[in-house]
C-alpha cells in the first residue's frame, strides 16, 4: 500500500524518552533463521561482504514521527520506523525487488489460485522473548487489518475484485491459510503487511474484548508510549525518542536474520535518525561527518563531488533510473467554500493548472537535470509502467499523457470557464467579483517541494491567479489531506513500487488516501472514478501479464487525464555514504520501497 511521503520527514512533538530493556537473545541460531547469502557468488548479495558487529549509524529525517503504530499509519514519518520493527510474511529483495520469504519460510498456492498456505518460521521470538506463532498472523489480518473498527490503509489493498476480503485461518501453530473468493494476482504484494504482536495488542481490540471502546486501538502506541512496550520482530527496536532531536533504535537480540558465516544480524548496535529542520541542514551535517549516509538532492551533487576524495565518501548517481514514488499537486474537491469546490471539480481548471507546471524548469533549477517528467501514478521502474510498449518492455513514452507547458493555453482555459479579470487589476475574479486566491501548502524543510510551489505560484500569478504558499509541518499537512482540516491545494508525494494495485488505497474511490475527493466514498462518484475502480479490480483479477498490462495502461491514462493528482517530476537515484559504512553500496532504486532510504539496514556495518 502507498503512504504519504515527506520526502524526508515530519510530526508534532510530544513524547517521552525511555530506555528499553531487552532480553538476552537466542542461545543458538533458530532452525528457521533467514540466511542472507552475503558475498555468495550467483546471488543478488554477491557484491556485499560479511561485516563487523558493533557501532552506531547516523542518518537524518525532516521532522518528527507521528506514532509507532504500523497498522494505523498513513505517513512515512511513521513507516520509516515501523517497517524496520515489524516485518511481514513476505518482503522485497532489496537488490532485485523480487518477493522473497520473510516470516513465512515457504508457501503454496492451490491450482485454482484461491488458497495460499504459508508455512511460518519456527522458533522465532518477538523482541521480548515471546514465541511468534500463527496466532499473530491471524490476529494481524482478521482482528486488525480486516476489522472495520480499525483505521488502516492496508484494508484497501486486501479488497478482492468481488469486494470481499481473504479469510485467514490458523491450520496449526506454524501454518496459516488464506482463502480467496476469486483469483487475486497481487496477493503476495497484499500479504507483505506488517505482522503485529497479539500478546501485546489484543487487549485494545473491541472485537476480542467487547468492553473496549471501538476506537481504542487507533490510539495505541502513540509517541508517549514507553519504548519497552513496543514489541517487534525486525532488526531494530525503538530505544528512545527525543522530539526535534533524534530517534534511537537498538539491535533486536531476537532478530532471526544471519549472514553466510552464521553471524546474527544486524551488524550495528544502534541506528539513529537525527531530526533536522530542512534538507539544507541534512547536507551540512553530512559534510561535517555527523551523518554516515545521506540521500542528497541533485543540486547537492556538485557540492559533494568537490570534497569526495578529501573526506572519503562515495557519491552514487544513476541518471537512468528515477526512484519509486510520485510527486504531485492536488486540489480539494470537497473544500468548504462552494465557489472553490466548483472550480476545483471543473476539469478545465485542473487542465489549466497542468499546463502551468513548468517541468523542465523544475528539472533544471531544482534537480540539476537529475529528474524526468512524470505523468503516471505507476512508478517508472515498474514493468507495468504505461510509458512502455508492453509488459517489462523498454520505456518509449509513446503513449504518455502530456500537458505541455503553455501559459497561453492556461489563460484560454481559464477564460472558457468564466474566471476572468473583471476590474482590470491583472488578477482574475469569480462572477461575483471575488478574487481567485488559492493557498498552496507543502511540508516545510523539503526545499525541492518548496521550490516547485514557488515556480508554480509565479506562473499562475502571470496567468492572473494569486497563489499564497504555506510551508508547514509534514504531519499537519497529512492531517489536512486526511480530511481533519480543510485545505485548497497541496504539493506532496506518495511511495511506490512495482505493483500498481498497491495504490488501491489512493486511487480507488473508497480508498483511505483518496484525498482529493473523499466524498466519492459516500456516493458522490464520477464516471472516471467508477471506471478506475473497475480497472483496479480487472488488473488484480488478470493473471496473463499482457492482459494485465493493457488494463493498467488504461488505468494510468485515465488517472493522468482526470488530474485528481497533477504530477510533476521524478528525481533519479542519488545517494552518498562515507567509505567506512560497509555494504552501503547496496543502496539502489529498487530498494527504495523498503522504506529504509534504499539501504538494507541489517547488513550495513562500520569498517
Amino acid at each position: 500500500m502507498k503512504s504519504l511521503v515527506a520526502g524526508v520527514l515530519l510530526v508534532l512533538a510530544v513524547a517521552l524518552v525511555s530506555a528499553a530493556t531487552w532480553a538476552m537473545g537466542y542461545t543458538t541460531m533458530p532452525e528457521d533463521a533467514v540466511i542472507v547469502p552475503v558475498g555468495v557468488a550467483g546471488t543478488s548479495y554477491e557484491k556485499l561482504e560479511p561485516g563487523l558487529r558493533g557501532g552506531t549509524l547516523y542518518v537524518s529525517a525532516i521532522g518528527n514521527p507521528k506514532k509507532w503504530n504500523a497498522v494505523t499509519s498513513h505517513e512515512t514519518s511513521t513507516t520509516q520506523f515501523t517497517n524496520i520493527m515489524f516485518p511481514g510474511l513476505v518482503s522485497l529483495d532489496p537488490i532485485s525487488g523480487d518477493y522473497v520469504p520473510e516470516l513465512a519460510k515457504t508457501w503454496e498456492v492451490s491450482a485454482d489460485n484461491l488458497t495460499i498456505t504459508f508455512h511460518l518460521r519456527q522458533g522465532i521470538l518477538w523482541s521480548d522473548g515471546t514465541l511468534f506463532t500463527a496466532d499473530d498472523v491471524v490476529f494481524s489480518y482478521m482482528d486488525l487489518y480486516l476489522n472495520t473498527d480499525i483505521e488502516t490503509d492496508t484494508r484497501d489493498v486486501l479488497e478482492l475484485p468481488d469486494g470481499s476480503y481473504p479469510a485467514v485461518e490458523k491450520v496449526d501453530e506454524s501454518t496459516v491459510k488464506f482463502t480467496l473468493s476469486v483469483p487475486f494476482r497481487p496477493i503476495l504484494n497484499s500479504l507483505s503487511a506488517n505482522i503485529m504482536p497479539k500478546h501485546k495488542l489484543a487487549s485494545y481490540v473491541r472485537k476480542l474484548f467487547p468492553d473496549v471502546p471501538a476506537d481504542k486501538f487507533n490510539e495505541v502506541w502513540g509517541l508517549d508510549t514507553d519504548p519497552a512496550e513496543l514489541v517487534g520482530l525486525g532488526a531494530f527496536m525503538l530505544e528512545s525518542y527525543t522530539p526535534d532531536l533524534n530517534v534511537v533504535m537498538s539491535r533486536n537480540p531476537y532478530y532471526y536474520h544471519y549472514d553466510s558465516d552464521q553471524v546474527q544480524l544486524p551488524y550495528l548496535d544502534k541506528y539513529v535518525v537525527l531530526i533536522v529542520a530542512s534538507q539544507d541542514v541534512a547536507l551540512l551535517k553530512f559534510q561535517n561527518g555527523e551523518l554516515d549516509c545521506f540521500a542528497p538532492r541533485p543540486g547537492d551533487i556538485p557540492i559533494l563531488l568537490g570534497d569526495q576524495e578529501a573526506k572519503r565518501y562515495v557519491v552514487m548517481v544513476d541518471r537512468e533510473k528515477p526512484v519509486f514514488g510520485t510527486t504531485w499537486f492536488t486540489f480539494n474537491w470537497d473544500t468548504q467554500d462552494p465557489k472553490y469546490r466548483a472550480l476545483f471539480r471543473d476539469l478545465r481548471f485542473r487542465e489549466a493548472v497542468a499546463h502551468t507546471i513548468d517541468k523542465e524548469t523544475m528539472i533544471q533549477n531544482l534537480f540539476n537535470g537529475l529528474a524526468v517528467p512524470q505523468w503516471s501514478p505507476v512508478s517508472y521502474l515498474s514493468p507495468f509502467y504505461a510509458g512502455r510498449e508492453s509488459y517489462a518492455g523498454p520505456v518509449t513514452e509513446r503513449d504518455a499523457v502530456v500537458f505541455e507547458y503553455s501559459l497561453s493555453t492556461t489563460q484560454a482555459l481559464l477564460d472558457s470557464i468564466g474566471i476572468v479579470d473583471r476590474n482590470g487589476d491583472g488578477m482574475r475574479e469569480f462572477e461575483d467579483g471575488m478574487p481567485v486566491a488559492i493557498e498552496l501548502s507543502t511540508n516545510a524543510g523539503n526545499n525541492t517541494r518548496e521550490g516547485a510551489c514557488l515556480i508554480l505560484a509565479d506562473d499562475l500569478k502571470e496567468c492572473g491567479i494569486k497563489v499564497t504558499t504555506n510551508f508547514i509541518d509534514f504531519n499537519v499537512l497529512v492531517n489536512k489531506l486526511m480530511g481533519q482540516e480543510d485545505y485548497q491545494m497541496i504539493c506532496l508525494g506518495l511511495t511506490g513500487g512495482t505493483e500498481p494495485h498497491s495504490g488501491a488505497n489512493v486511487y480507488r474511490s473508497t480508498g483511505g488516501l483518496h484525498a482529493w475527493h473523499y466524498s466519492a466514498a459516500a456516493g458522490d462518484i464520477s464516471e472516471v472514478e467508477k471506471r478506475v475502480d473497475e480497472l483496479i479490480d480487472l488488473g488484480a483479477a488478470a493473471f496473463d501479464l499482457g492482459t494485465c498490462f493493457d488494463t493498467y495502461k488504461e488505468y494510468q491514462a485515465i488517472l493522468a487525464k482526470d488530474l485528481g493528482l497533477i504530477y510533476t517530476v521524478n528525481q533519479t537515484f542519488t545517494y552518498a555514504y562515507y567509505s567506512y559504512a560497509g555494504n552501503a553500496n547496496v543502496a539502489n532504486p529498487m530498494a527504495t520501497p523498503s522504506g529504509t532510504n534504499g539501504l538494507t539496514m541489517d547488513l550495513i556495518y562500520l569498517k
